[in-house]
């Protein structure tokens, strides 16, 4: 398995033969204010390419970049996985949609592919995913707070936020991680916002202090690193 950091929580995750999009999000939509960036997404559109599968864990913009998201869909045939609300509002084929709900369990293109909650209060139906293939198992959590039911996460990789503001900080998503005990932890969903400040340099020194075995990966926007 591949995982490349794009920007905020938005990855590339490739396995062998199948490349997936989560919470694609490059530009802020126009008339937004609300937020302030504290820097810009420095991913180059162009270089990727054949996305087999989009996958969006809630509604908000930082998660859900509709002008990306159509783009990639109708450019590559990629399958977008989402809730309802949310290809609602996607200008794709209907049959690149994929709606899905908490608890769905289906195979996508090889890809066992389990549909989980998410503790974020701000989003009318927050989802996280878990997906595996040839043997590795990747979680995404999406927005979400610390939850009892990350207990039940069985995973190689798990892509954690840790800026806090309705979801996990530093301290939350290292519990977390202490609940799941994956091989490896990436943090996301910080620094990019001025009201989503964290440091990845404590959360992977409170991982390297504790009796977990998981190895803390940070990656700046574009890096990557394989399980393997």
């Amino acid at each position: 398995m591949r995982v490349q950091f794009l920007w905020h929580s938005f990855f590339k995750i490739s396995f062998h033969g199948l490349n997936i999009l989560l919470d694609p999000f490059m530009d802020m939509p126009k008339g937004e204010t609300t937020y302030n960036l504290a820097m810009k997404c420095p991913v180059n559109l162009g270089k990727i390419k054949s996305i087999d599968a989009i996958f969006v864990s809630n509604e908000h913009f930082d998660h859900c970049d509709k002008k990306v998201i159509e783009m990639i869909a109708n450019r590559d045939n990629s399958v977008v996985v989402a809730h309802e609300s949310v290809l609602n509002d996607l200008n794709i084929a209907a049959n690149l949609k994929h709606n899905v709900k908490v608890g769905d369990r289906f195979n996508l293109r090889g890809m066992d592919v389990t549909v989980r909650g998410a503790h974020y209060p701000n989003s009318f139906y927050p989802m996280s995913f878990h997906l595996a293939k040839d043997g590795e198992a990747i979680f995404f959590a999406g927005n979400s707070a610390l939850m009892d039911s990350f207990s039940e996460i069985n995973c190689d990789v798990a892509l954690l936020p840790i800026g806090g503001a309705s979801t996990m900080d530093v301290v939350d998503a290292v519990r977390a991680t202490k609940t799941m005990k994956p091989k490896f932890v990436v943090p996301m969903h910080y620094n990019s916002f001025d009201n989503i400040p964290a440091d990845p340099q404590e959360f992977k020194m409170r991982i390297d202090k504790s009796i977990l075995k998981t190895q803390p990966v940070i990656l700046k926007p574009g890096q990557s690193f394989k399980t393997k």
